[in-house]
């Protein structure tokens, strides 16, 4: 008899109980049913989870390519309401979203794969950088990874066009196809938690033509607690479940191109790419404790090279000659150095006042109003925001210009 949910125990953590979560898991076996879903060939489960671990998955499973009526009407309300902000390929692919049969035609069953990525905190010269972007592009590693299960696919007899994979960047909702699989549980942050392994989860998926048995779902849930939703900075969740990207620290640093808003920049703080503050302070999170660094996790040479005065001043070609293969490229040269701007400013940096001050010239206009912002809040160089401002011929740079101002002379 197979188990509902393949995991294994990390080396140096607890294996006594792990060992008794996954005799809770298999207990659970002996129930009358067990969750079955029709389609054209079976598939053997028990050796598509031993070969996905075999590949350095941390964790498994198998479901259903459906997205549950609910989660179709929760995408629909929250792209209504345009929560998801400049991210406009979320409207555009709705459909495909909301039908994993879009992305590949007939498909029957989901098997959802995961890395456990709880590391220690990433710091690059005081400020911080989200835990899974340390490392080598994690969509590489992945795709690496699962070429391994495509030639098992093969052997079982599933044809290339009746298998797909996806790591992120493709119009999938990850989370809910993973939750139907077993992975775990959704977070009031609208994350995915899994009770051993926590909620420091990397998601990728393949979809499959061929029947399979569900993997049941492991115990647990986020209960009363509410400590994602009290820590947040911006009050991006708005409630249990509800997320409003366009105030969250992850998209406003990685997504958003331009200016980030003002009233956002203070609750920035120190990161720089991404925001890792509803999961680190999540209760099974700091139940799961950090592991040790895996080599694809390893920290990326650039962030041992460069501070935030070099990253500050990074030139196109030092850009795409030292920053290859990081996710951080997501954010965009303009992108990373604005960010760094407000972050020199959060954390009163007043020996960046002359780069900021070089800054304020930039072609790119979000950094020009976060070094003014940053100067602003330091209450430096009110002069060289005033000739800034001077220069300045785009009435919304203008008004965000004359904010810092003020600021600085306050």
């Amino acid at each position: 008899m197979e188990e509902p949910n393949s995991i294994k125990p990390i080396p140096g953590k607890d294996t006594d109980s792990f060992h008794k979560f996954q005799s809770l898991i298999s207990e659970s076996l002996l129930r009358p049913k067990m969750a079955k879903f029709k389609t054209m060939k079976p598939l053997p489960a028990s050796l598509l989870k031993e070969a996905a671990l075999e590949a350095g998955f941390d964790l498994v499973g198998l479901g259903p390519a459906l997205i549950p009526r609910p989660a179709q009407e929760t995408l629909r309300h929250w792209l209504k309401k345009g929560c998801h902000g400049k991210m406009t390929w979320l409207a555009t692919n709705r459909e495909v979203l909301e039908s994993p049969q879009k992305f590949l035609p007939n498909a029957m069953s989901v098997l959802s794969l995961a890395k456990d990525y709880g590391m220690p905190p990433t710091l690059v010269d005081g400020a911080q950088v989200a835990r899974y972007a340390a490392g080598k592009d994690y969509h590489r590693s992945f795709k690496k990874r699962m070429k391994g299960l495509f030639d098992l696919l093969q052997k079982i007899g599933l044809k290339r066009e009746e298998y797909r994979s996806g790591v992120d960047a493709v119009p999938l909702l990850e989370r809910s196809l993973a939750e139907g699989a077993g992975m775990g549980f959704r977070a009031k942050s609208t994350g995915l938690i899994h009770p051993y392994l926590g909620p420091w989860l990397l998601l990728g998926e393949i979809l499959l033509h061929g029947e399979a048995e569900a993997s049941l779902p492991p115990p647990g849930s986020c209960g009363t607690c509410t400590a994602c939703l009290d820590a947040c900075p911006t009050g991006a969740l708005t409630g249990p479940g509800e997320l409003d990207a366009r105030r969250c620290i992850s998209y406003t640093t990685i997504e958003l191109r331009g200016p980030i808003p003002p009233q956002l920049r203070t609750p920035q703080g120190n990161w720089i790419f991404g925001c890792d503050i509803c999961i680190e302070i999540c209760p099974f999170a700091k139940k799961r404790g950090t592991r040790p660094r895996e080599p694809d996790l390893q920290r990326h040479p650039s962030l041992e090279s460069y501070d935030l005065l070099k990253i500050l001043e990074c030139t196109e070609e030092q850009w795409n000659r030292d920053w290859t293969g990081t996710s951080i490229r997501r954010a965009k040269r303009e992108g990373l150095r604005r960010n760094v701007a407000i972050a020199l400013g959060n954390l009163h940096r007043e020996d960046a006042a002359p780069a900021l001050e070089r800054a304020l010239k930039d072609p790119d206009p979000g950094l020009r109003t976060g070094a003014a912002w940053a100067l602003g809040k330091m209450k430096l160089k009110s002069k060289a925001i005033e000739e800034a401002l001077h220069r300045e011929e785009d009435a919304q740079i203008q008004a965000d210009l004359i904010l810092s101002l003020e600021q600085s002379k306050s």
